[in-house]
């Protein structure tokens, strides 16, 4: 097996992510992928359960930020509302996008963790990071050149 293609962690949906646990295991930043990770391409604002995991992760320090390969106009749109740091065409797997939130957040490579649904952009992108990689299922159907 690849160890590049090897999520660090497996879960079954984002709200096992509670403050609680990432405080546990030293994780001070969350970057999550936006588009099947926190919500189905289709909900383009954020619903009351992902308020509530973002408040949570914030009462326990946890900063959060979304780093998506989809458009500015979408991105800016849901994560606006919640308040977090947001970053749209981001190229992942490239780590530039990724290393800057990390940093803008105050975020270290031993204290920052990305959950996404896609091996291929997500995983990748944090392991070349050199951060905690977190898989979930994908939400809704994928769709590839959004």
């Amino acid at each position: 097996m690849f160890p590049l293609f090897v999520p660090d962690m497996k879960i079954e949906n984002i709200y096992e992510l509670t403050g609680e646990l990432l405080e546990a295991i030293n994780i001070k930043v969350l970057i999550a992928d936006l588009d099947n990770t926190i919500a189905k391409y289709e909900h383009e604002v954020p619903d009351e359960r992902v308020s509530r995991w973002v408040e949570d992760l914030a009462v326990h320090g946890i900063k959060l930020a979304v780093v998506s390969n989809n458009k500015q106009a979408r991105v800016e749109k849901f994560c606006k509302p919640l308040g977090i740091a947001h970053f749209w065409r981001s190229g992942k797997p490239s780590r530039r996008t990724i290393k800057k939130a990390m940093e803008e957040l105050g975020g270290t490579r031993e204290t920052t963790a990305l959950v996404g649904d896609k091996i291929i952009t997500d995983i990748i992108g944090a392991k070349r990071s050199r951060i905690l990689a977190i898989k979930v299922p994908p939400l809704g159907k994928r769709r590839m050149f959004e």
